[in-house]
């Protein structure tokens, strides 16, 4: 019984007691209730689990949030060795973790689990739903707490449900976006994205007309989810909406959905106020294929106040590929921001029928900066002109062994006997990758 009294220091240490009354859990019936869930890797027992949410609610809430957005995201650890891990860390700590990313089945953790669903500390209940979801308790008992008296219960039921996707959860879910509270009816939306039956789409296109702008914003996103063209004029209108992080959303969700017909409203939001709207115009522009979009794209690639815009408006144009867009990606080498640089080095190396090198692309492949001479010299190699051989043959003597690959894999491509004496040096690199490259390059080059 320590696990138990565990969980009530942790409770107590948030500042409030948890909403469920823990005797309530505590059954044979729902004991052997919860063990009918899902196989899966072992998990943490109940000990672990209430240690766990104890040292959570004790710490800075923004350590508590990193963990919970990290909880799950890792591989099982398979370094028994202890390779790389300082020689007086503790034993134990590896599979300690691997517990915690693992299946929990026992019956014990559950119910500690379900029992900090209504726990005051915000972060300690996403941890507590984020494990319960990834646990062994079946859909009935998931399901009974979504319809809990406790709307922070409803809520953490809600999130439990769509960690991992519970799809038989899904009419219960529709029935939440309708809750009084606009947490639970907010979470139910954001669930059933990530759970993606389209069987819920026609309760979510009434739900992006609620009266909370949480529920309404949940709702677009999710909608968004299905990638379906047919729900685009659900969501067309909130481009329109006064708060800017509806309008982002709205502009993601159009991208995903990639219907033809919403071009020319998201070319409209590349003026818009807020630079994250911006943004995500231009990547659903991009993953729309929205031809349409190029000149005005070029444009903000140059003009946008925005670094973060223009280095996605490069991304974008490389993404289109075409050739008329050589020049503004070219000016934008020079662009105060250095990762606009990359990005639009990149682009350039993306474009097709490009044939003449630009001289600030040359230029780019002497550049202090290693990530923009590497971009710089693979889109050099990739344009081909024979006038740029001497630059290519300039960088097989660079200290960065991806920047001498780019150009001897450029040089062979050239197929020119004026890149066989830098080939024939390339066969001695120090990088046996590097000469392996140089010996495939002089065998495409004609002698």
């Amino acid at each position: 019984m320590r696990a138990l009294h565990l969980l009530f220091i942790a409770v107590g240490a948030t500042g409030g007691a948890s909403a469920v009354d823990f005797a309530t859990y505590e059954t044979p019936a729902l004991i052997a209730e919860l063990g009918r869930g899902r196989p899966g890797r072992p998990g943490a027992d109940s000990t672990r689990i209430a240690a766990f949410l104890t040292a959570l609610g004790n710490t800075d809430p923004v350590i508590c949030d990193l963990i919970g957005d990290q909880l799950g995201n890792f591989w099982m650890g398979h370094n028994a060795a202890g390779l790389g891990r300082f020689s007086d860390a503790p034993a134990g700590i590896q599979g300690a973790k691997d517990s915690l990313a693992g299946t929990i089945t026992d019956s014990r953790a559950i119910t500690l689990l379900i029992a900090t669903l209504g726990a005051q500390n915000p972060c300690v209940r996403r941890v507590a739903a984020k494990l319960l979801g990834q646990s062994a308790v079946s859909t009935s008992v998931l399901g009974g707490l979504l319809d809990n008296p406790s709307p922070l219960i409803r809520e953490s039921a809600a999130y439990a449900a769509g960690e991992t996707e519970r799809r038989e959860l899904t009419p219960i879910l529709e029935r939440r976006l309708a809750d009084t509270a606009t947490g639970p009816a907010a979470m139910a939306a954001w669930a059933l994205g990530e759970i993606q039956n389209p069987a819920a789409a026609h309760a979510l296109q009434t739900a992006v007309h609620s009266a909370s702008a949480r529920v309404r914003l949940a709702s677009v996103w999710a909608l968004g989810q299905f990638e379906d063209a047919s729900y685009a004029n659900d969501v067309v209108p909130f481009l329109r909406d006064a708060n800017p992080g509806m309008r982002a959303t709205a502009a993601e969700a159009l991208g995903q959905m990639k219907s033809p017909r919403v071009g020319a409203a998201l070319i409209g939001a590349l003026a818009d106020k807020s630079d994250a709207v911006r943004r995500a115009a231009v990547r659903a522009l991009a993953d729309l294929e929205e031809r349409s979009a190029v000149a005005p794209l070029e444009g903000l690639l140059l003009n946008d106040p925005d670094s973060d815009v223009r280095r996605e408006c490069a991304h974008a144009l490389g993404n289109f590929s075409q050739a008329r867009s050589l020049d503004p990606l070219t000016k934008a080498l020079g662009d105060p921001d250095a990762e606009v640089q990359h990005a639009a080095a990149d682009a350039i190396g993306d474009l097709d029928d490009v044939t003449k090198a630009p001289a600030a692309l040359i230029f780019a492949t002497t550049s202090r900066d290693l990530e923009l001479r590497r971009s710089a010299t693979k889109a050099l190699a990739h344009i081909g002109d024979a006038a740029a051989v001497q630059a290519l043959v300039d960088r097989l003597s660079d200290a960065d062994k991806d920047v001498r690959l780019a150009a001897v894999e450029g040089l062979g491509e050239m197929n020119v006997g004026a890149a066989i004496p830098g080939l024939t040096r390339a066969l001695n690199d120090r990088d046996p990758e590097v000469r392996r490259a140089a010996a495939e390059a002089l065998g495409k080059t004609d002698n």
